[in-house]
């Protein structure tokens, strides 16, 4: 189904280019604090905090630096246009900062990475640290995993440090548990891969987002998706398996001892998957899901 822009009823916000031009860098909390900003909300930290519901104070301060850096905002005490991020990070003098931090940051990312880093890149490094509010363990334990993956790049450790403040990333603990997650997840695409016959590596972003789902929203294991193959026939795809594990969590059938001892398919339980409702059955096992689900949940 396309779509398309529906009429404007309501007051309409002037949203600059600039902020367009940021879509694809900043976090989904940032571009929050542009919307906000730009609809008349204080650029007070605590408000903002307060009003969009941020994990901390220093989130909703580091998002009006990001803008201020942007160009967006402008210093209150000051006529003269904020600095980039790449301005501030140039601007950096390492041999004039009285921090132990900084040379422990250059001296230990250096070696994860496995090579020597230019001026500009350990002055980028230490602008995590310095201008983006990142504690530098945290930063570490990012060197590190960007390097797991293969890619040793100071612009690599930025993007990755992006996605981890979106998830809700501020220490190394909370670094720790996302780690642990993101490992136990890959284990799920793995042995969800397997069942479908598949390269985990094939699976989108949204497959991977249901996989996930699956596991850690309605506790259903391996066995539970191996049963719904079963009743997929020829749809072996994870919409389609998503769509009949979505109708069994409906109906609170969570064992497959429960799938099978009772339970059928109803239309308002597959309303998210797109599916046609099919006339009842007795026998769930033996049930024709090929006129419960089409193809076009695949779009």
């Amino acid at each position: 189904m396309g779509y398309k822009l529906a009429e404007q009823n309501g007051e309409s916000v002037a949203v600059p280019r600039l902020v367009f031009s940021h879509l694809g860098r900043a976090d989904g909390d940032t571009m929050r604090v542009a919307l906000y900003l730009l609809g008349g909300g204080a650029a007070e930290p605590r408000t903002i905090a307060h009003d969009l519901g941020l994990p901390s104070v220093e989130a909703a301060r580091r998002a009006l630096q990001y803008w201020a850096g942007a160009g967006l905002l402008a210093s209150e005490h000051s006529a003269a246009p904020a600095p980039t991020e790449s301005q501030k990070a140039s601007a950096i003098d390492l041999t004039a900062i009285n921090d132990p931090y900084v040379s422990v940051l250059c001296e230990e990312a250096q070696t994860i990475f496995g090579k020597a880093l230019s001026r500009g890149e350990m002055q980028r490094l230490v602008s995590l640290y310095l201008n983006d509010g990142w504690q530098p363990d945290v930063v570490l334990t990012c060197c590190s995993e960007v390097a797991r993956q293969g890619r040793r790049t100071i612009g690599a450790l930025s993007r990755e440090l992006v996605k981890w403040r979106e998830a809700g990333v501020e220490t190394g603990e909370d670094a720790e548990k996302y780690l642990k997650r993101q490992a136990l997840r890959e284990e799920w695409y793995d042995e969800t891969a397997r069942l479908f016959g598949v390269e985990s590596a094939q699976f989108t972003r949204w497959e991977r987002g249901a996989i996930a789902r699956w596991h850690e929203d309605w506790r259903f294991g391996a066995d539970m998706i191996e049963e719904a193959l079963l009743r997929a026939e020829n749809h072996r795809t994870v919409r389609y398996v998503d769509g009949i594990l979505r109708s069994w969590k409906a109906q609170g059938l969570t064992t497959v001892q429960a799938v099978r001892g009772k339970g059928q398919l109803s239309g308002s339980n597959i309303l998210a998957t797109g599916a046609k409702p099919a006339a009842p059955k007795t026998d769930l096992f033996q049930a024709n899901w090929n006129a419960v689900f089409d193809d076009d949940t695949e779009g």
